[in-house]
């Protein structure tokens, strides 16, 4: 067992340990015995020193790599730059509404799929983070040391520039105060990234543009009633209250007002009894569902309740509840076009 550690160390720690057999064999024997103490002490100390190969592969698990990340820019941004179809043109209401739901869950869909990705980023940095003030416990724990740490220093470098860049950019893009170094802070972005059920998404849109035909959906793009307060951003309503300065945004795309929806609900204060619904299903592995979400809308609207139970109608009228499914296959609508008016 020595020879094999000594090996593994030096030739010179070899070469003195295969001597000890030679030695023990010679006119010396005596004086080797006397050595032999000091001898075997000087080898066993420069064994101690030399590192085990065991250490180096139990040392490279706690390696921690850059996690691979995607990229944000086009979060809740313009994904399908598609027209909106004519839906004013249409007369059959059957065919107008299964174009409508099918092309609105095309856009939700890549939209949630995109946030999706984001959530796998940011589980991925969590989990390097976890795994990184696993590491630091079990080192404090061995060593006495409350300040010692995996890499050394008082104030481990967890992220890469990129990896905190990466954070930071999300965490304020959902109004979240960035503490890479705290548990909570991955638990708040967690609540505010997550998708949108389609059922509710669907009937909001239904319900706040006319089935895509109310004039701002027309000249505007705006599917969901979004304001803006900015003189020029939008369409000024024909009944806009004296003194109000509001208008009803302009998106260049419809693919463009799903994502800043979707981005209105996921970070405005308005809107925190939707994502603590969502929370409560995610935490329990469940479906989410959109009937459920629609419970906490009632800041969308001045109706309040009566707005919350109309979109529920609308969801179960319509059977809008089967798209809150993924793996659900979504309605052809190919064969389906609009006619010029």
């Amino acid at each position: 067992m020595i020879v094999k550690r000594v090996l593994e160390c030096s030739p010179l720690e070899s070469t003195l340990l295969r001597n000890f057999a030679l030695l023990r064999t010679s006119s010396f024997q005596s004086f080797f015995k006397l050595l032999l103490p000091f001898s075997l002490a000087l080898v066993l100390t420069s064994c101690c020193l030399c590192p085990d190969p065991k250490d180096k592969e139990d040392q490279s698990k706690h390696t921690l790599s850059p996690v691979e990340l995607n990229s944000l820019s086009g979060l809740y941004q313009s994904l399908n730059k598609s027209e909106r179809p004519k839906f004013e043109c249409i007369q059959d209401v059957k065919t107008k509404k299964k174009l409508f739901f099918g092309y609105m869950l095309n856009l939700v869909r890549e939209h949630n799929l995109n946030i999706l990705s984001a959530r796998d980023t940011l589980s991925a940095l969590q989990k390097k983070h976890t795994s990184f003030e696993a590491t630091n416990k079990t080192i404090k724990n061995a060593t006495s040391d409350e300040t010692a740490t995996l890499d050394g220093s008082d104030t481990p470098e967890i992220f890469t520039q990129d990896e905190k860049d990466w954070l930071t950019q999300l965490a304020k893009m959902h109004r979240v105060t960035p503490s890479l170094q705290d548990d909570a802070f991955f638990d708040q972005l967690f609540m505010a990234v997550d998708i949108i059920p389609a059922s509710m998404a669907l009937a909001q849109a239904a319900n706040e543009s006319a089935w895509g035909t109310s004039r701002f959906a027309v000249q505007a793009n705006n599917l969901f009633g979004q304001w803006c307060f900015k003189p020029g951003c939008g369409v000024v309503p024909q009944q806009r209250p004296e003194g109000a300065t509001y208008e009803v945004k302009l998106f260049s795309t419809p693919s463009e007002a799903v994502g800043q929806y979707m981005l209105n609900i996921n970070r405005n204060r308005s809107y925190q009894k939707v994502r603590n619904i969502r929370h409560s299903y995610r935490s329990q592995q469940q479906v989410i569902s959109g009937n459920s979400l629609a419970g906490g809308l009632e800041n969308y609207s001045a109706r309040g309740e009566a707005y919350i139970e109309e979109l529920r109608s609308m969801i179960s009228y319509n059977k809008l509840k089967q798209w809150d499914v993924a793996e659900n296959e979504y309605p052809d609508i190919s064969q389906l076009k609009a006619p010029d008016c």
